[in-house]
């Protein structure tokens, strides 16, 4: 994993350095096509980004905002990642909505039976986006910045460690029936999506994240550590509690 690894005294320093990436990849992805394409992790990264709701200088219009991954579920559902994100931030600028790509809750009346349809309808509609929104290389989509998450297991996106998907190279979109963490079916990036993006980036705040955090940028490549399979470009911000594991 080629990281970049920032660290800061405190949350608020983290914040402001997350924002100001994003703003960045923002506006070089604009100037350069027209278009910017950022992905997002659910829990409480997208609440990082919170300032940027006050940022007049931002061109939201031309903002293309996906899901790294999803819990099948209806976007009022408090699982929802979609739901999340846009009570967090994107309800609060204007985006416009057909650029916000959510899952189609019309196949998640019910979890059981929803993530194969969900999945295939994301795969699909991504695929029919044109090059100056999403360009696709050697096969795989370039995402220009990708926010993620990372559990206390090591998991990103819904790639869970040593399940059968970490090795699945396509389609884009992978469904999973079988989460370890409820909901069981959800739909995820595959991890070759993953690495093909230009960026991606992982935040750390708080001791809860340090051990962790330290285990998937010290041990690149582990596969009992689906995080550590990201590579190319990757930064990392973490707070003082959240690099106090570690060996650097």
């Amino acid at each position: 994993m080629d990281t970049g690894v920032q660290i800061f005294p405190e949350q608020r320093e983290v914040e402001g350095a997350l924002a100001n990436l994003t703003v960045q990849a923002a506006e070089q992805a604009i100037s350069e096509r027209g278009s910017f394409t950022v992905a997002v992790a659910g829990g409480s990264l997208i609440k990082l980004l919170g300032s940027l709701k006050g940022k007049s200088e931002i061109d939201w219009n031309n903002w293309h905002v996906f899901w790294v991954d999803e819990r099948c579920v209806p976007h009022e559902d408090p699982e929802s990642n979609f739901g999340g994100a846009m009570k967090a931030l994107f309800g609060d600028v204007p985006i416009p909505p057909s650029q916000l790509y959510a899952i189609d809750e019309s196949l998640c009346h019910s979890n059981l039976g929803a993530a194969q349809p969900c999945a295939e309808e994301y795969d699909a509609r991504l695929k029919g986006l044109s090059n100056d929104i999403l360009p696709v290389k050697d096969g795989l989509p370039v995402f220009d910045l990708l926010l993620l998450g990372f559990g206390p297991d090591g998991h990103m996106c819904s790639l869970f460690p040593e399940h059968p998907l970490l090795k699945v190279t396509e389609p884009w979109i992978l469904p999973i029936m079988d989460s370890p963490k409820p909901p069981p079916e959800r739909i995820t990036f595959s991890l070759p999506v993953v690495n093909a993006a230009k960026m991606k980036c992982f935040t750390a705040i708080g001791e809860g994240k340090a051990e962790m955090a330290a285990k998937i940028i010290e041990s690149a490549g582990d596969t009992f550590i689906p995080a550590s399979l990201v590579k190319g470009d990757v930064v990392w911000l973490l707070d003082a509690a959240g690099a106090s594991k570690l060996k650097i």
